[in-house]
C-alpha cells in the first residue's frame, strides 16, 4: 500500500498539470438545409430554377488545447472540421421554344459538397472528479467557415416536336460564407494511463450565414450542428 499510493499521486498530479490536449471524431448532425431558387433566360423566357440539399451527418474531427488559469476554471481553443458529400434535388421550367407560356418541367440529382471548418474559444469549469473520471462543461464563440456546393445554371435535351425536356446537368460552383456563432458542451475523461485518457464530448456549435452563388441567386443556411464522439486525452 505504501508503494501504491506514491504511484497514484503521481498520476494524479500529471493530470492535474496546467494544459490538456483533446483529438477526437466522430459525426455532425447538422440543421441546414440548401433551398436556391433563381432565373435563368432560356428562349427568351425566364426558366425558375430550385436546388434542395437535404440535412445530413457529417463526418466530424476535432482538436484543441485547454489551460488551466485557476481552480476549477480552464481556458480552451479548439478547431473542428466537418464534411459531407450527398445528392441535392434539381428542379427546373424550362420554356418551350416556339410556344411562349408554355413551361416544360425537368428534374434530376446533383453531387454537393460541403466542408466546414470552425475555431471555438470557450470558458471551461471542472463539475466534477471521481476517481479516474472527470467531466467539463464549457461555453463560449465561434467562428464557422463554409463551402457548400450551389448551382447556377441547368442544361437540358429536348427534340422535336419539343413538347417534354429532360435533364442533362447543372452548372456547379462553390460558395464561401464566414460567420460568428457560439458554442456550447461538455466533455468526459477516463484517467487511463499516467498522462493519456480516453475521452468523449458532445458540443452544440451554431450560426447563420448566407451564401451567395451569382447575383440574384443565394441560399441562407444553418452552420455547425449537434457534434459528438470521442478520443485520446494527453495531460502536461
Amino acid at each position: 500500500m505504501i508503494a501504491l499510493v506514491p504511484s497514484l499521486a503521481g498520476a494524479q498530479d500529471a493530470w492535474d498539470g496546467r494544459f490538456r490536449i483533446s483529438v477526437n471524431g466522430g459525426g455532425q448532425i447538422s440543421r441546414d438545409v440548401i433551398a436556391q431558387a433563381f432565373t435563368v433566360q432560356k428562349n427568351l423566357e425566364p426558366a425558375p430554377v430550385t436546388f434542395d440539399v437535404d440535412r445530413a451527418m457529417d463526418v466530424w474531427f476535432d482538436g484543441g488545447i485547454v489551460a488551466r488559469i485557476h481552480g476549477r476554471w480552464s481556458v480552451g481553443a479548439a478547431v473542428s472540421f466537418a464534411t459531407r458529400n450527398t445528392d441535392g434535388h434539381v428542379g427546373a421550367a424550362i420554356p418551350h421554344p416556339f410556344v411562349f407560356n408554355l413551361p416544360r418541367p425537368i428534374g434530376g440529382t446533383v453531387g454537393a459538397t460541403r466542408t466546414e471548418i470552425a475555431v471555438h474559444l470557450d470558458a471551461i469549469y471542472r463539475v466534477a472528479t471521481r476517481g479516474r473520471l472527470e467531466l467539463n462543461v464549457s461555453g463560449g464563440g465561434s467562428i464557422f467557415n463554409t463551402r457548400q456546393t450551389l448551382i447556377t445554371d441547368v442544361a437540358y435535351a429536348d427534340a422535336y416536336p419539343f413538347d417534354t425536356a429532360t435533364f442533362a446537368s447543372a452548372t456547379t460552383t462553390r460558395a464561401t460564407a464566414t460567420a460568428g456563432g457560439f458554442n456550447v458542451g461538455a466533455d468526459a475523461t477516463w484517467k487511463r494511463w499516467r498522462r493519456v485518457g480516453l475521452g468523449g464530448m458532445v458540443r452544440f456549435a451554431h450560426a447563420s450565414k448566407t451564401f451567395t452563388a451569382d447575383t440574384g441567386n443565394s441560399a441562407a443556411s444553418d452552420l455547425g450542428g449537434l457534434q459528438a464522439g470521442g478520443g485520446v486525452r494527453f495531460a502536461f
